[in-house]
Parts: structure tokens; C-alpha cells; sequence
């Protein structure tokens, strides 16, 4: 259960720090950065939607389609079409953040659907996945503190 808090906790910080940064910044990509604040949200959220499939494969992904955008490796400048709004990306964080509290409540200690090792660090139960999740969204959320200062 602590670790869903902490999720929740991590979540509303990286909403709060989207709320306050004017929409036409969202894609402003000053000189030294790799992306963009749009970029890290969709980042963020991609990234959640695949660990967390991975940890149990019935956790049904939903717009699985931008990881084309936003998966690791991506970047704004090699975008073509149409890209999700940052109302779209904020809605779909909000939705995810309750999706993912009210879905894997009394299930962080299963056994991972699949196992996955990042250097040395090896998922192999629901629990280590969020934690991941949940430290990996931090990194994206100070980035985006960082590209609203650099933008300002």
C-alpha cells in the first residue's frame, strides 16, 4: 500500500508542475535539452502504461498508440501529424492515476507478469515495478521543472 501512496504522492507533484506552465511552453525545446515539456508527460505516462503491463499483462494499456511519440529514443523534432493536446496528455495522467491506484491495490506483492532487469536491477513483482514507475517519474518530473525554468 505504500507504494501506490507513493505513487499518488509523485503523481499529484507532477501534476501540479504541468498545471503551472502555460500550454504554448509545452513545446519549447531551449538549446541543451532533449526534449520537450510535452515530450516528458507523454514520457511519463507511456512509460507507466508499458512497465505496468509488463508487471501484469491483464492491466489493460490505453493509448498505446503514443508510444511512437514518447517512448524512449523518441523526439519531438521527428514528429509527423498529429500529436495528443497537453489537455489530452493531462486528462489521460489523471485517468491513469486512478486507474492505476484502484487496479493494483492489493496486488503489489504478485509475481510479475514478466521480469525485467535495467542494469542490475531486477522487476519480478508488481511492487518493484510501481517503485520503478514511481522513481522513474520523478526524474521526468524535475526535468520538467527544469524546461519551464530554462524556458521562462
Amino acid at each position: 500500500m505504500e507504494s501506490l501512496k507513493q505513487f499518488q504522492f509523485s503523481r499529484f507533484a507532477t501534476l501540479q508542475s504541468l498545471e503551472n506552465i502555460v500550454v504554448d511552453k509545452w513545446n519549447v525545446q531551449p538549446v541543451g535539452y532533449a526534449n520537450t515539456v510535452q515530450w516528458n508527460a507523454g514520457h511519463i505516462y507511456i512509460s507507466a502504461e508499458f512497465f505496468l503491463h509488463k508487471a501484469d499483462n491483464n492491466y489493460e494499456m490505453k493509448h498505446a498508440e503514443w508510444s511512437a511519440l514518447f517512448a524512449t529514443g523518441t523526439r519531438p523534432s521527428e514528429w509527423n501529424g498529429e500529436t495528443p493536446t497537453p489537455e489530452d496528455i493531462m486528462l489521460a495522467l489523471t485517468e491513469q492515476k486512478d486507474r492505476i491506484m484502484n487496479y493494483f491495490d492489493g496486488n503489489l506483492q504478485n509475481v510479475a507478469s514478466e521480469s525485467i532487469s535495467i542494469a542490475s536491477h531486477e522487476m519480478n513483482n508488481v511492487d518493484a515495478f510501481l517503485q520503478f514507475v514511481t522513481w522513474h517519474e520523478g526524474i521526468h518530473t524535475g526535468i520538467i521543472k527544469s524546461l519551464n525554468n530554462a524556458i521562462k
